[in-house]
């Protein structure tokens, strides 16, 4: 007779009859027919065993299936467990092969509780956590993705811009560029997409594994159950350290896309031989795994890598003499060094413009307004925020300082602090709420709030770095990271930095911060828990401003 399950009555077959099997027996390690499953119920010797279906049966993982009830050398049932071999003993096997064994234990005494042993429910959130932080990673890979299409736009909207100024000597200069940003971006992206099929593959293995686990927990006997979450540590633990690999191996460093345009665009058109160079930006992995299995205990331990701000120093590069009258808002450091100042308080604002060797060249006065805050547009452009003074946004040739033009953000729309992304300024409002203003030359003037919580944004500053926004709180004297969508990520707050003003990050995401109470200027680690003044009153400092490159 044909088994639709593919598997025999056993009890039968000794008697060379074939039966499909409906059941299975563990601790007899034998399928059963109907008939023979009523008999098994009602026998004395074996009515107390809990026989499974044999489609649960199937179910269970082969590893498991696999664990032997009985011992195959001397035909008895195992009954001790010895932790020095990992193996399961008989009686035999205990006064022979395990004599020496001082701990052996009887399995009686602690299977019962297998299936809610610590042991399989840390391998359960293991391999949870190892799910959600490989979703998290692939996640954190398509992100990259996208954001390669829109820096590819960015580049190619700042090379479009400049190529409009310019002769069209540069068409072939302008399409070597074009080529060169495809095929980076391309081999990018594949590095990219290979990543993301690792990740997917291990995702499998990881789903299978919990599959396994969970039909081992509601079908296995208990001593299969025992037995599997010996079998488990290594595969489990094989899971959580490709996991873990990935924050080492670099494979989830985040990759940007930048630009540098040729320097001697701005010179004259002949002998170029350059448009610019497309680099490839790898910064720290932005993806922040999260192991639940570790308030517990540790399978494995391998500490995330972080750049150290240990060796971060600084160096006197030149001094520039500032009148003493004048108090400075904040600092642009690019083809030019560049202040916003507020000359007394009565007084407008003004930009005071110095060469990259501390001589003063220029200034211009903001006239019926304040230069709160100064920040780069582009490479010639830059953006005066005016504080509480006005609800106006300047826009400034950053080589002749003239004014391109005046943006009015409405009534009793004071704007602080403020950083530029993707055509718009997003800034520190009075209100204490943070607002994106789309300040595109051929768009309308529109506003968004974003869904940050802070209690205070006024007098306050902000910096970004496309993925994370970091929030200066002068009254709190804290420095806070935020997801982009809102949600806090830390929050830094010590005695070493008072009245922390204007910030900055570099290429690894470490945060540097003015204190204007304290005097000093304090590097702060991408992580928010560790800090280091760079400059302080010894130096010189007094009421610090950070600075920002361009």
């Amino acid at each position: 007779m044909a088994s639709s399950t593919g598997t025999f009555c056993d009890i039968c077959q000794s008697r060379h009859i074939s039966k499909a099997a409906e059941g299975y027996c563990p601790l007899c390690e034998e399928a059963l027919c109907t008939d023979c499953k009523d008999h098994h119920k009602l026998s004395k010797a074996t009515k107390t065993h809990q026989a499974i279906s044999i489609d649960e049966y199937n179910k269970l993982p082969l590893f498991i299936r696999e664990i032997k009830q009985y011992c195959d050398e001397h035909g008895d049932r195992f009954e001790f467990f010895c932790p020095t071999h990992n193996e399961l003993c008989c009686k035999r096997c205990i006064t022979t092969t395990h004599n020496e064994c001082k701990e052996s234990k009887v399995i009686e005494d602690f299977v019962e509780f297998s299936k809610s042993s610590a042991a399989i429910n840390k391998y359960e959130q293991t391999l949870k956590d190892v799910d959600e932080n490989i979703q998290n990673a692939i996640d954190d890979r398509k992100y990259n993705l996208e954001q390669f299409e829109k820096q590819k736009q960015a580049i190619k909207k700042q090379v479009k811009d400049k190529r409009i100024e310019i002769n069209k000597h540069f068409d072939n200069l302008e399409a070597t560029l074009m080529n060169e940003l495809s095929a980076i971006e391309g081999e990018k992206k594949q590095n990219v997409h290979s990543v993301i099929e690792k990740l997917e593959e291990n995702q499998k293995k990881n789903l299978q594994l919990r599959n396994d686990v969970d039909a081992m927990k509601e079908y296995g006997s208990n001593i299969q159950v025992f037995m599997g979450t010996t079998k488990l540590l290594q595969p489990v633990s094989s899971q959580e350290k490709f996991v873990r690999s990935l924050q080492e191996d670099g494979s989830l460093r985040f990759i940007n896309l930048g630009c540098s345009i040729s320097e001697e665009l701005n010179g004259i058109l002949t002998g170029i031989r350059s448009f610019g160079v497309v680099t490839p930006i790898t910064s720290e992995s932005r993806v922040r795994f999260s192991w639940e299995s570790e308030k517990s205990a540790q399978i494995l331990t391998s500490p995330t890598y972080m750049h150290s701000i240990d060796n971060i120093n600084t160096k006197l590069i030149c001094k520039i003499d500032v009148s003493s009258s004048a108090t400075i808002t904040s600092c642009l450091v690019g083809k030019y060094v560049m202040f916003s100042s507020v000359k007394s308080r009565l007084s407008s604002g003004c930009l005071l413009q110095y060469d990259s060797k501390g001589k003063y060249l220029k200034e211009i006065e903001l006239k019926n307004s304040h230069a709160f805050n100064i920040l780069f547009i582009d490479s010639e452009t830059v953006a005066a925020t005016s504080g509480g003074y006005d609800f106006k946004v300047h826009i400034v040739d950053a080589a002749t300082l003239h004014v391109r033009r005046v943006i009015d953000l409405g009534k009793n729309t004071w704007l602080y602090g403020a950083i530029y992304e993707n055509e718009s300024i997003i800034g520190c409002m009075h209100d204490n709420s943070i607002k994106s203003y789309n300040v595109a030359n051929n768009k309308v003037l529109t506003a968004k709030t974003l869904p940050f919580k802070t209690k205070n944004t006024h007098s306050t500053y902000l910096a970004s770095d496309n993925n994370y926004f970091y929030h200066s709180d002068y009254e709190n004297d804290s420095v806070t990271s935020y997801e982009l969508k809102g949600r806090k990520i830390w929050s830094f707050k010590d005695d070493i930095l008072r009245q922390p003003r204007s910030d900055y990050l570099d290429s690894n995401t470490n945060v540097y911060v003015a204190g204007s109470g304290s005097n000093n200027v304090v590097v702060i680690s991408s992580d928010g828990l560790h800090s280091k003044q760079l400059l302080g009153p010894d130096d010189g400092i007094q009421k610090s401003a950070c600075h920002s490159l361009r």
